[in-house]
């Protein structure tokens, strides 16, 4: 016997917390020999049970690396099978009852209530009411220099300055609205008009942009198409005998349509018209194309 089985004999009783062993060296070494002969079988056991884990893997490690794998990562499973993580090639795009697609729209039917608790036509109050406040101040801004938008009033007390909220779908047409302002533009003593107006998609197919220009109702005159950075607007031109000059018309992809007015003067205003337009042809395109006018819900 050595010293250092001694020390290992007297550590391997002070750690099992037993009674201080006997100074004997024939009792120490022999309790060591029998803690030597403890640790020994207890690894053993541990080889044992780590190369029944190699050998049971080993059939999945050799499928998953000898090309007979899944096409997604291997996850917890049989040892028998692989179960793969779909990859993102192989989820299903379709979309749920909680995704990415729109309902389709309820087609009005005859004696159908009006929308949101409405009496009528026109949303007084709300979330849509406030759209075409915001479509007003938003055309208001849009007056060029030289141009102010004040609040004038008819000579019945009316102002001029008018925004409209309207669930404009007939029977047998799916819901859709129409926002609308007008306001007065005034330059020195003379009062002329600007109109803008955004219609939700009414599910209408697409026409080509002086047939959908001249669906708008302040006339009838020329068309001439105008191109906005590849956008296609419809700009009609009349001989100043409706109840607007000039428009222009741009109907989204998603079927939103989009109109900007200017007239000279003010029906029924007691003010001198405008000697000229507000906006060129071009600018007119260019506002029905600016996103600040698109509502599209």
């Amino acid at each position: 016997m050595n010293e250092e089985d001694l020390n290992e004999a007297f550590h391997d009783v002070i750690v099992r917390s037993r009674p201080p062993a006997s100074m004997d060296p024939a009792r120490a070494l022999e309790q060591a020999r029998r803690a030597r002969k403890r640790r020994r079988v207890t690894w053993a056991g541990v080889a044992v049970a780590a190369m029944v884990v190699v050998a049971a893997a080993g059939p999945v490690l050799v499928a998953n690396y000898t090309g007979n794998r899944s096409d997604g990562p291997m996850v917890a499973g049989d040892a028998g099978t692989t179960q793969a993580v779909p990859t993102p090639s192989q989820v299903s795009t379709t979309p749920t009852a909680s995704g990415t697609v729109a309902p389709k729209p309820k087609t009005r039917k005859s004696n159908d209530p009006w929308p949101e608790g409405q009496v009528d036509r026109t949303a007084t109050a709300g979330p849509r009411a406030q759209r075409a406040i915001s479509l007003m101040d938003d055309l208001s801004s849009s007056a060029p220099a030289g141009f102010s938008t004040p609040n004038l009033k008819f000579p019945d007390g009316r102002s001029m300055r008018w925004p409209q909220a309207q669930y404009a779908s007939n029977d047998g047409e799916p819901d859709y609205w129409e926002y609308m302002a007008m306001i007065p533009v005034q330059k020195g003593d003379r009062v002329g008009q600007l109109l803008a107006l955004s219609t939700t998609p009414d599910g209408k197919p697409a026409t080509d942009p002086c047939t959908l220009a001249r669906k708008f109702w302040g006339g009838t005159g020329t068309c001439t198409v105008i191109d906005v950075g590849g956008k296609k607007v419809g700009v009609v031109t009349t001989k100043g005998t409706g109840s607007f000059d000039q428009w222009a018309t741009y109907r989204y992809a998603d079927g939103t349509v989009v109109t900007v007015a200017q007239a000279k003067k003010v029906a029924d205003s007691g003010r001198s018209p405008l000697t000229q337009p507000v906006f060129t042809g071009r600018q007119l395109a260019e506002l029905a194309t600016s996103a600040k006018f698109k509502i599209s819900a």
